[in-house]
């Protein structure tokens, strides 16, 4: 059991999507050297072949964050002020502005000049808003932002792939095989407007348990009569 284990297991791993190491790399306290370091916990051997394809994969999707978003740029530096309260503008923010520009003249990209930084002190920020930190590096990274900011906010489900099924086998019951596509597919949008509410999926999730209940008890039943008929043959 424990190998059959290990080798779906391995199969999901293989299979894994390469999103949610773009996701953590994105975060400043972690970066790639996290990738490499999972990488390098799991799988040794393969860990430089793995860290390189994700980085080329991630270099390539922010290619063309940069092709769709030229007319993008670090707003140039300008000494504004507004009456005798002073300048208009935040003085770190044109601090940034200088700084991006400083370091865009270096022929380095942005997602280069992010991932040379320093990490983020993990233990000084542990609540850090990464969507946050995004939104107050616009300035120094305009394009990487918003490719971080369309990574980031693509919603994780935590629900078992086999539940997202589960409800086929009440559907498509012995007495309904030969329903058509189309008839199959207007039951399932139907049960899903019906079922809408929390109160009624804590009520399907019920009714999913009786049903395992009543096909155990079923499979129990069976299983002694057979046992009764093989001890009567015996004797």
């Amino acid at each position: 059991m424990a190998s059959n284990m290990k080798t779906k297991f391995q199969k999901y791993w293989d299979c894994y999507s390469v999103i949610l190491s773009f996701a953590i790399i994105l975060d400043p306290r972690y970066k790639l050297q996290f990738v490499e370091y999972c990488f390098f916990v799991l799988d040794p051997q393969s860990r430089d072949e793995k860290v390189l394809s994700i980085k080329q994969k991630l270099f390539r999707l922010f290619e063309e964050y940069s092709k769709t978003n030229t007319g993008i740029t670090a707003a140039p530096m300008e000494s504004t002020f507004n009456g005798d309260n002073g300048q208009t503008r935040d003085l770190m923010d044109g601090f940034d502005v200088y700084q991006s520009q400083q370091e865009a003249s270096g022929n380095k990209s942005e997602l280069e000049l992010y991932l040379e930084e320093r990490l983020v002190d993990r233990k000084q920020q542990p609540d850090l808003n990464v969507l946050t930190y995004w939104k107050e590096s616009r300035i120094r990274y305009p394009e990487l932002s918003l490719m971080a900011r369309d990574i980031l906010s693509i919603p994780i489900t935590t629900v078992a792939s086999e539940s997202a099924f589960s409800h086929g086998g009440r559907i498509l019951g012995k007495f309904r095989t030969s329903m058509l596509p189309d008839n199959v597919e207007a039951l399932l949008c139907s049960r899903d407007w019906l079922y809408n509410s929390e109160e009624c999926l804590d009520k399907d999730f019920e009714v999913e348990q009786e049903d395992e209940e009543q096909d155990l008890g079923i499979d129990i039943s069976r299983l002694s009569a057979e046992q009764d008929a093989s001890s009567n043959v015996d004797t």
